[in-house]
C-alpha cells in the first residue's frame, strides 16, 4: 500500500479572482446546493470527462460526491480543503456513518483552489467513468449529489472531523444544453412570478397559488424555452413550481398576491390546477427546458390560454417568519413560428385509496396501463397532424413512496423503446424533464 502522504493530490494555488457571477459564465451549468454551497460543472461529451467547480462559504473542508440512496454509506465522494496556499483534494468512499477512508485509486484531479472572503473554491474534474469499482460512474438522467462542509481544516488527511452541515440533491449533471449557445436573436421574455408574498411561517410545505395575465398579443407565438426565476436568497426555499394555463372570465381583486393552493379561498383556481394542462413546471436542480428548434408551444393564437396559474412549492423548515418572495418562471418566445406546435398529455394512474403498500415489503410495484384504445381516439380527435405526436421529453412523477418510475411503449403488440427511466427517483426532483 502507497504511504498516505501519496494519495491525496496536492496543488499550489494559482492567483485568480473569481465571483458566482464568473463561474456562472466559466460554466454551463450551475445549481445551488444549500445556501452556503454552490455547484458549476461543464460537461466535456469526446472525453467522457466532467469539470467541477464547488464554492462553499467557509474556510475549512468541503465535501461533495455521488451517492445512489442520497445516504452516506456507498457514496463516492471527495473531500478537499485549502491551507498555507495550498490545495488538497482527497479521493474517497463512504463505507459506513463515518469519515470515509481514502481511497487507493484516486480518480478525482485538482485543477485549481482559492480561499479568501470567508469562501473555499475547488475546481477538479474527473471522467464518467473511472473504472474505479468504488466510484459511481456518472448517467444521463437525475443523479443525487451528497455535499457538506466544516469550518475547520483537517489536521491531517486521516484525521477529517465530522461535517457541521450535510446535505443531498438531485440534479441532471450529463445535460448537454448550454444556454449561452442558443440564438435568441428576436425573443422576448415574459415573467410568471409571485407578488412579493410572504412564505408562511407556521408551517414547513406550501403550495401557493398565483393567477396571472398571459401577455396580450395579436398573433401567433412560440413559447422556445422556459427557465426558472429565483430570487435570490431564496434558493433554500423553493422547491419547485408549476404553471398552468387557465381559462375563465376573472375579476381585477383576483390579480393579487394569490393564496394558499389548499385553502378555501383557492376554489376559483381549482378548475386551473385540475382541469387544464400544466404548460412548465421545474424542479430543483432543472436549469430549465430548451425546446427543439423546430417546435414551440402556442400563445397569441384565438383557442390559447389568456391567464396562467402559478402553483410555488416552498420549504420552510425552519419555519421563518416574514421571508418574502417573489420567484416563478421565465418563459421565452417568438413570432418567428416553428414547424409544429407542442405540448403535453399525462398518463399514468391517479392515487386512489386503494393503493395500499403491504406491511414489510422491500418493493411494490404499482402498475397503470393507457389502452391504444384510448390514446388513439385521443390523439384522432385533437386536430393533431396524422393523429400522432412525437415525444421529445418527459418527466417522471410521484411522491414520497417513489422510488423508480418508468414508462413503457407498446405498438401493435411490439414493445418499443422506453419512453422514459428513472431508477433513483427522487420527490425533491419530481418535476424534472428528462429530454
Amino acid at each position: 500500500m502507497a504511504p498516505v502522504a501519496l494519495l491525496f493530490l496536492l496543488q499550489f494555488i494559482t492567483t485568480f479572482h473569481c465571483t458566482s457571477a464568473d463561474l456562472r459564465s466559466e460554466y454551463d451549468h450551475h445549481a445551488v446546493l444549500a445556501e452556503k454551497m454552490r455547484l458549476f460543472w461543464t460537461v466535456d461529451w469526446e472525453s467522457e470527462t466532467v469539470s467541477f467547480a464547488v464554492e462553499a462559504d467557509t474556510t475549512g473542508w468541503v465535501g461533495f460526491g455521488f451517492s445512489s440512496s442520497g445516504q452516506m454509506p456507498g457514496s463516492d465522494v471527495v473531500i478537499g480543503w485549502v491551507k498555507d496556499n495550498k490545495g488538497y483534494l482527497t479521493d474517497r468512499y463512504a463505507e459506513a456513518r463515518a469519515v470515509p477512508p481514502i481511497d487507493d485509486q484516486q480518480d478525482y484531479q485538482l485543477t485549481d483552489s482559492k480561499e479568501s472572503d470567508g469562501k473555499t473554491l475547488l475546481k477538479f474534474t474527473r471522467k464518467f467513468d473511472t473504472c474505479d469499482p468504488r466510484d459511481k460512474k456518472l448517467e444521463v438522467g437525475p443523479m443525487k449529489i451528497v455535499f457538506a462542509y466544516h469550518s475547520e481544516d483537517p489536521v491531517s488527511p486521516t484525521e477529517v472531523k465530522h461535517h457541521e452541515f450535510r446535505g443531498v440533491k438531485s440534479i441532471l449533471l450529463l445535460s448537454s444544453v448550454d444556454i449561452r449557445k442558443a440564438n435568441m436573436t428576436g425573443w422576448k421574455t415574459f415573467n410568471m412570478t409571485a407578488r412579493n408574498i410572504t412564505i408562511p411561517g407556521n408551517k414547513s410545505t406550501t403550495y401557493w397559488c398565483t393567477l396571472l395575465k398571459a401577455p396580450e398579443l395579436k398573433s401567433k407565438h412560440h413559447i422556445t424555452q422556459f427557465l426558472p426565476n429565483i430570487q435570490e436568497g431564496n434558493e433554500g426555499f423553493v422547491h419547485h413550481m408549476l404553471l398552468y394555463e387557465c381559462h375563465g372570465n376573472f375579476t381585477e381583486e383576483e390579480f393579487d398576491e394569490g393564496v394558499d393552493c389548499d385553502s378555501a379561498l383557492n376554489l376559483p383556481f381549482l378548475q386551473c390546477r385540475f382541469l387544464y394542462p400544466t404548460i412548465a413546471g421545474l424542479g430543483l436542480g432543472e436549469p430549465g427546458v430548451f425546446y427543439p428548434e423546430h417546435a414551440g408551444f402556442v400563445i397569441g393564437d384565438s383557442d390559447s390560454p389568456k391567464y396562467f396559474v402559478l402553483e410555488m412549492h416552498y420549504d420552510n423548515h425552519r419555519l421563518v417568519q416574514g421571508q418574502k418572495d417573489s420567484s416563478g418562471i421565465t418563459l421565452y418566445y417568438t413570432d418567428k413560428l416553428r414547424k409544429y406546435d407542442l405540448g403535453a398529455v399525462a398518463v399514468g394512474s391517479q392515487p386512489n385509496p386503494w393503493f395500499v403498500i403491504p406491511p414489510k415489503q422491500k418493493n411494490w410495484i404499482m402498475e397503470g396501463y393507457c389502452m391504444h384504445q384510448c390514446t388513439e381516439s385521443m390523439f384522432k380527435n385533437s386536430g393533431l397532424p396524422e393523429g400522432g405526436i412525437n415525444v421529445f421529453a418527459a418527466g417522471p412523477h410521484a411522491h414520497m413512496a417513489g422510488r423508480a418510475t418508468w414508462t413503457k411503449h407498446v405498438r401493435n403488440g411490439k414493445e418499443l423503446p422506453e419512453i422514459i427511466r428513472d431508477n433513483h427517483f427522487d420527490f425533491n426532483f419530481a418535476v424534472g424533464i428528462i429530454m
